[in-house]
This record gives C-alpha cells, sequence and structure tokens, in this order.
C-alpha cells in the first residue's frame, strides 16, 4: 500500500481514494494532480463527502459506467467533469479509486456542432500546444491537414506568420476577459500548396481553482485566401464549406461520380456548361466562382 500511495500521489491524472461510510462514501485521500483540478486545499477535501463535491453523484452508479457531473469551481464557468470509479483490492478495508476529466471543452464543441456546421474542431492547451484536432467535414479540401501531424505542436505551426501577432493578441483577451472570441485568419499552406481564410469561433475554459486550462475551437468557414486559385482546388474547398462528398454531389445533380473526382483532381480543367451550372447551384455559388 504505501508504494501504491507514492505513485498514487505522482500521477499526473486527477485521482482520489473513496471510503464509504454511513452517510455515503467519502475522499479518504487526493493526489495533487486532484487538488488543484477542483480548487479546494487538501485538508478542505480530506473527509469532504462524494456527493458534496459532486451532487446527485452515487458510487453504485460510478462502478458501472462512468457519469458526467457539474464542479462549480472558484469561477463563473462551471465544469462538466467526467467521473469513473473502480474498488481495489490492495487494502483489508473498501477503498475505491476515483479518477477525474474535464469534458468541458469537448462538450463545448459538441453543442457548437450541433447548432452550426463545423469543418474542424480541436483543443489548445494554454501553452497554445494542440491536444486535440478533428475534421468533421469529409471533403478532400482538408485531406493534407492531418491530425497526427500536429498533435502536441503550437497552433502558429498552421497559422500564417502575418496573422500570428493578432491571433495571440485575441486569445490573450478572450482569456484575461474570459469570453468567447472569434477570428478570421489565414492559415500556412494547407490545402494544394493554397492559403486558406478560415473562420473561427473559440472558447477558453479554466481549471478549478480559476487558472487558464485549456482553448478549445471550432472552424465555420474557409476560402482561398490567394488569387488565382486552380479551379479543381477552388471546388474542393467549396464542397468543404458544405461539408458536401462527391457521392453526395452525384446523387443530387445527377452527375457521375467520376466526373466530379476528375474535376477535382483536375483531369477535367473545365466541365460542360449544363455540368458547371448543376454542381455551382448545388454548392449555392455561381458557375464562375469555380471555373472563371
Amino acid at each position: 500500500m504505501p508504494v501504491f500511495r507514492t505513485i498514487f500521489d505522482t500521477m499526473d491524472t486527477p485521482m482520489a481514494l473513496l471510503k464509504d461510510a454511513a452517510n455515503g462514501p467519502y475522499f479518504e485521500r487526493v493526489n495533487e494532480a486532484f487538488v488543484r483540478f477542483v480548487g479546494l486545499p487538501r485538508d478542505e477535501l480530506t473527509g469532504q463527502s462524494l456527493e458534496a463535491l459532486f451532487p446527485g453523484c452515487r458510487l453504485e452508479e460510478l462502478q458501472e459506467t462512468a457519469c458526467v457531473y457539474t464542479l462549480q469551481g472558484l469561477q463563473e464557468q462551471a465544469m462538466r467533469i467526467k467521473l469513473s470509479c473502480r474498488k481495489l483490492d490492495i487494502a483489508l478495508e473498501a477503498i475505491w479509486l476515483l479518477t477525474a476529466e474535464d469534458v468541458s471543452a469537448a462538450q463545448w464543441i459538441e453543442r457548437q456542432s450541433s447548432a452550426h456546421p463545423v469543418l474542424m474542431s480541436g483543443i489548445v492547451e494554454a501553452n497554445y500546444v494542440i491536444s486535440k484536432l478533428e475534421k468533421t467535414s469529409p471533403s478532400a479540401a482538408l485531406a493534407p491537414v492531418q491530425e497526427l501531424d500536429y498533435l502536441q505542436k503550437s497552433i502558429l505551426s498552421i497559422i500564417h506568420p502575418d496573422e500570428q501577432a493578432r491571433t495571440i493578441a485575441a486569445i490573450q483577451e478572450a482569456a484575461r476577459s474570459r469570453k468567447p472570441g472569434n477570428l478570421t485568419i489565414r492559415t500556412k499552406r494547407l490545402a494544394d500548396a493554397v492559403d486558406l481564410e478560415v473562420r473561427l469561433v473559440f472558447q477558453p475554459f479554466y481549471d478549478g481553482s480559476g487558472e487558464l486550462k485549456q482553448y478549445a475551437f471550432v472552424v465555420m468557414d474557409l476560402r482561398p485566401s490567394t488569387e488565382p486559385v486552380d479551379p479543381a482546388v477552388k471546388l474542393k474547398i467549396v464542397m468543404a464549406r458544405c461539408n458536401i462528398t462527391a457521392l453526395q454531389l452525384s446523387e443530387t445533380t445527377g452527375i457521375s461520380v467520376q466526373t466530379i473526382s476528375k474535376l477535382r483532381n483536375g483531369k477535367i480543367r473545365k466541365p460542360q456548361r449544363l455540368t458547371a451550372e448543376l454542381i455551382a447551384t448545388e454548392l449555392g455559388v455561381k458557375p464562375q466562382e469555380i471555373w472563371s
């Protein structure tokens, strides 16, 4: 048990040891990560009931499946916490190991995605390092943006050098005001050697003590920021904005998937007039916006 407690205390994952009592489970021990996580002193947490910190939380429910609860830390913004629990077999008396995960940023992204079309989303830590990046659009316009290529790298690795100072200033202002922000910025060359103009919304998140923890963001729109742009690239980008695949476009226009694929990869430089009009109408643009 002493070896376990030493490992337990030094883990980066917020964890607590629970014991059961007549009036419900209580915190017998918490690690330093859990103290920072909830923003309460260790001596205040020790002995406190589980339900006092997480109202409505039941030990029997946590043993069956992970549950999400609300934690109101030392700030206006409540945290959404996923808790999981399992019984340990390393002590004579019953002890449960509780682990906690902050899912506030992930749930914010889910709400944004439900309310608006989202092309891409992600989470950036307080030091601007990308910890999550996910493409929600199936379009090939975003194919060069591979999630694993950017994970654990600075957000500045995506943003055009001319835009970096303005972007950092906007992010810092959102953190200071504790309010969401929005930006339209130019990226580095991500899609077929074309700079993209990206419109995004972002929200800062904090730990239980009120310290800045991370930012969540969603990309709402994108378009080429430089001219001239190859028609094939324009078509990919417009399809990404509309969140439509080649198969879906084929089904709605009656144009074969093969023809649409050839238009997107540049094998057909300029389609027949009817083809161009059908595709453009479905994508909500004029044909000359793609094929000048």
